[in-house]
């Protein structure tokens, strides 16, 4: 906020395509340019594929904000708006896409609501948060890597549930409609997990964030993290003389990854007994994540039941067995610091990289790994995408409350992006961070450490009490 609060919110994203790279990492980026373009066209075709390598050619950097579930987090769908009104504003064929690689290590308890549909209605002369579940409640403690996709049956019992809520018929028509021409569409049925159908949905999803005939001025691609590093480390690291190679099986690199990242938000934590190293385990069977730990020339669960050896044989066979999965750390130490590809992130990620970022140089300068450091040292870790607020909704009451892309769907009109441009045009980065300060407060603090006056402030409160109410044109009314 020091170094950009003044900026508008759309002066601040055009920053977006600003890239450092240096001949390592442009020797070493056809290898994830090439992964990710093989993923998205087994999923979107093959010409989508090479438009969307011919963007990270010119444009390297995607954001890694997003949790992999459906686009109704408000935090998500307003980084994505944000990139959406950086990619109208450079108005570049090349820059076709807004590519997200979410993660999906996260349970499905977790606060984005990974586990189905969230939108405001209007009850009692007054807007509400509505969420409904694709899946039943025994599932909310399972993570979304590697989940079972939703069934029809499941689907069509959400259907069932909205047709008896008491608000507006037209906005559970508009629901139904939704549920029937994305969430039940044949390719997104047959599809082989629920990460896979959050690709597809949210692609067509976001589509519906702009009224027809209105196109979107890029098209959203929601992929898998987990999936593209495994990819990355499958190809190129377990039979190769990297860095990621000796990190994940150089015995000299383990008392390192332990100096320097033990503590260390987002890696791991002896004292806290919190994390995993290198890797979450999902052994056959079990519906839980579960910690691993190193324990010689073996990684193991903390009850002993499941365990891999480290050696490139074993590791690859796990990961192609979804017995295990990369954890953020590892994620980060492929993607921004081997690769050096860009990586937009939320509030947390660009402390906890830059920390990361430290950590890897220190490691890497006992290691004597220079070319590793060159590379490591442009890594751009403080680039904040997520927590700009951007569409607003107003409440019958006159109040102005956030809004999310499904709020777009469902309440919008021939105005609405807009308005979204013209409050990315107007409002300053200090103006739109003040009412994500509430939501900022729980995520920093745990329940024990907050101050309950403080935790009972609302987004809207900060609205009235910084007057931004005037500033923050709301893009949908609520009816």
């Amino acid at each position: 906020m020091q170094k950009h609060g003044q900026k508008t919110l759309a002066q601040y994203a055009s920053l977006y395509i600003d890239v450092n790279l240096n001949p390592p990492i442009h020797r070493r980026q056809d290898e994830l340019i090439s992964t990710i373009r093989d993923d998205v066209a087994g999923r979107f075709g093959q010409t989508v594929g090479q438009q969307v390598a011919k963007q990270l050619e010119r444009y390297y950097f995607v954001s890694t904000s997003d949790h992999h579930g459906p686009i109704v987090d408000f935090s998500f769908s307003n980084a994505n708006l944000l990139a959406a009104v950086s990619h109208a504003t450079h108005q570049d064929p090349d820059l076709a896409y807004i590519i997200v690689l979410a993660c999906s290590s996260i349970s499905f308890r977790n606060i984005s609501f990974p586990r189905g549909l969230v939108y405001h209605v209007v009850q009692d002369g007054k807007s509400d948060i509505e969420r409904v579940s694709f899946f039943p409640a025994s599932a909310r403690s399972c993570p979304v890597f590697n989940f079972r996709p939703y069934t029809r049956t499941e689907i069509e019992q959400v259907k069932t549930n909205l047709g008896k809520k008491q608000y507006n018929p037209m906005i559970k028509e508009k629901l139904a409609a939704l549920l029937d021409e994305v969430y039940l569409q044949p390719e997104v049925l047959t599809c082989r997990s629920f990460t896979d159908q959050v690709t597809l949905t949210n692609a067509a999803v976001w589509r519906r964030f702009f009224l027809s005939p209105l196109q979107p001025p890029a098209e959203l691609l929601s992929l898998e993290q987990e999936t593209i590093v495994t990819q990355l480390i499958l190809r190129y690291h377990l039979d190769q003389d990297t860095t990621i190679y000796h990190v994940l099986f150089d015995p000299d690199y383990e008392s390192l990854l332990k100096q320097y990242f033990d503590g260390i938000m987002g890696a791991f934590s002896t004292a806290d007994h919190s994390g995993s190293y290198l890797f979450w385990a999902l052994p056959p069977g079990s519906k839980y994540r579960q910690q691993l730990w190193k324990h010689g020339a073996v990684l193991s669960t903390d009850d002993g039941q499941y365990s891999v050896a480290m050696t490139p044989a074993a590791i690859r066979g796990a990961l192609e067995r979804k017995e295990i999965f990369p954890t953020t750390l590892l994620d980060f130490f492929v993607l921004s610091f081997y690769y050096g590809l860009k990586c937009l992130g939320g509030f947390n990620q660009i402390n906890y990289l830059t920390a990361m970022k430290g950590a890897y140089i220190k490691m890497n300068v006992d290691r004597m790994n220079y070319r590793s450091i060159e590379v490591c040292a442009r890594a751009q870790t403080k680039e904040m995408s997520d927590g700009y607020l951007i569409a607003y909704g107003q409440a019958p009451d006159g109040g102005v409350v956030q809004a999310n892309g499904i709020d777009m769907y469902l309440y919008g009109d021939a105005q609405t992006w807009g308005i979204v441009q013209e409050v990315a045009n107007t409002v300053t980065i200090n103006d739109s961070l003040y009412p994500a300060m509430p939501e900022f407060y729980r995520y920093v603090y745990t329940e024990v450490q907050r101050d309950p006056k403080l935790a009972a402030i609302t987004p809207e409160q900060v609205i009235f009490h910084h007057g931004l109410q005037d500033k923050l044109k709301p893009c949908v009314r609520y009816a």
